[in-house]
């Protein structure tokens, strides 16, 4: 996982505990935050690679095969059936990671948890019960179970069995921190090194609020970099739809347009002097706001330390 946020940062620390206990652990978090990345992690924790990591996507298995999935089935269980072990048996000295679990019927639920509570279940289709005493249960869901619990599309005691350790992912819009680092990131895994973002591209997609979360902005940077030539990302080939983190933040952005366009139409100034001007002042601002520190004022501009230096020396800047 990557981030240096202090909301990921304290997910981080809970990790290596977690993963000690082994203890049954319900992950939630927005579509796209990365739950299966941190089941992931949790995994390598407790047991390195070679241990079993089996994923079950419980919404996306049609309602008569989850079961037969999860549990297996007998021989003649139906119309040309061999027998099954199943993805539990599959699990077993590992992780079973049950993703979207919201999105199972009822009656699988009661299933899940007695074996939940008992380790024991059985295949479909056989009278015989069978045992895994040693899976370790990982469920994720993007939805809030309590609600979920209360509109009567959850078991409550399935939820309390689940929750005995809640990791909760934030949606990337709550770390905006990390977005930069992850942008580089994937600029660096996809591209292998060979590509280059470009300070304008990297302060829109700082300043864009990703409903999509971690996933849209790796898509977002696979997209650019088809789109970019002489392997330079730049802002023309960020292709969102800016959404800023607040709808004030939009009104504001429209009035200064506004006023922008007011300045550019009394002073005849080009494209490129207008441009300057709001570098100018917006530098000056992160520099009043910061104190003068030219390193976190690089921060929250969402460019590079020596980038700022080089303006500021440029150019006569009038902090007071």
């Amino acid at each position: 996982m990557i981030g240096s946020s202090r909301a990921i940062s304290a997910l981080f620390d809970k990790i290596p505990a977690v993963a000690r206990a082994k203890c049954t652990t319900l992950i939630s978090g927005p579509t796209g935050s990365g739950k299966e990345v941190l089941a992931k992690a949790l995994h390598e924790h407790a047991f390195g690679s070679p241990a079993p990591f089996i994923p079950v996507n419980c919404g996306a298995l049609p309602e008569e095969l989850i079961e037969s999935e999860l549990f297996g089935h007998a021989r003649g269980a139906f119309t040309g059936a061999a027998e099954r072990k199943g993805l539990i048996n599959a699990a077993n000295k590992g992780v079973l990671f049950l993703d979207e679990i919201n999105s199972s019927n009822l009656q699988f639920q009661a299933k899940i948890l007695r074996f939940l509570e008992s380790k024991e279940y059985r295949p479909v289709g056989s009278d015989r019960i069978e045992k895994a005493n040693d899976v370790w249960v990982l469920a994720a869901t993007n939805r809030n179970l309590k609600e979920e619990v209360r509109e009567g599309r959850f078991r409550e005691d399935l939820l309390y069995r689940l929750n005995v350790v809640h990791l909760k992912i934030p949606p990337l819009r709550e770390r905006i921190d990390d977005i930069e680092v992850l942008a580089r990131h994937f600029l660096n895994i996809l591209g292998g090194g060979k590509y280059r973002i470009s300070d304008r591209a990297m302060s829109l997609i700082n300043a864009y609020d990703w409903p999509g979360n971690v996933r849209e902005l790796k898509h977002c940077i696979e997209r650019a970099m088809i789109f970019s030539k002489h392997h330079l990302i730049d802002i023309d080939n960020v292709e969102i739809s800016m959404e800023l983190r607040s709808p004030s933040h939009q009104a504001e952005l429209n009035d200064s347009v506004v006023d922008l366009w007011q300045l550019v139409e009394s002073n005849g100034l080009s494209l490129g002097e207008a441009m300057a001007f709001c570098e100018k002042k917006l530098i000056c601002a992160a520099l009043r706001a910061e104190k003068n520190n030219r390193s976190r004022a690089a921060q929250r501009l969402g460019i590079h330390n020596r980038t700022i230096f080089k303006k500021i020396n440029g150019l006569n800047y009038n902090l007071e």
